[in-house]
């Protein structure tokens, strides 16, 4: 196994052309690389792919991966991946869900409790203007007009006293 590492690596290598020269060299070689390097090219590691210990023995690797059991793997571990969201995302709905109700609940006991002090301290100071500025238009308007209308009553009281 760690031979068929090493040559997938080697293929990577002169691919990317990670070793200084490796590419000018092995072009001027035969067209039969061609072909090794594009057969290493199918078998390069993706990112995602499990590979043993490259040190140590081929027995206490573990079992060999294929890329079939591996596609398997992928899929389970993508599938609970998904599934584990899901949940989470159901879990933090519902509890998201029921801090939206407890916030509402204490927002309406807030209310019903300073609501109606609120209420009747804007009343009291909405009627303590009210009264002044009746007063103040009593006192500037009405007052004339009532003396204007008693006038001409003791005008004419004097007069039918004056004529006795």
């Amino acid at each position: 196994m760690s031979d068929n590492l090493l040559d997938q690596a080697d293929a990577l290598m002169r691919r990317r052309s990670f070793v200084a020269g490796a590419k000018s060299g092995q072009a001027e070689s035969d067209g039969s690389n061609r072909v090794t390097d594009e057969s290493a090219m199918e078998d390069v590691p993706v990112l995602t792919d499990v590979v043993g210990d490259v040190g140590g023995d081929d027995s206490s690797a573990g079992p060999a991966v294929t890329p079939a059991d591996e596609g398997g793997a992928l899929d389970l571990q993508s599938g609970a991946a998904l599934a584990f969201e899901q949940e989470l995302r159901k879990r933090l709905d519902q509890l998201l869900i029921e801090r939206q109700g407890l916030l509402a609940r204490e927002v309406e006991t807030w209310l019903d409790e300073q609501m109606p002090q609120l209420v009747i301290r804007a009343m009291d100071g909405i009627t303590d203007h009210l009264v002044s500025l009746l007063s103040n238009r009593a006192k500037d308007e009405l007052l004339p007009r009532l003396e204007a209308a008693l006038k001409p009553l003791d005008v004419s009281e004097n007069d039918a006293e004056s004529a006795e």
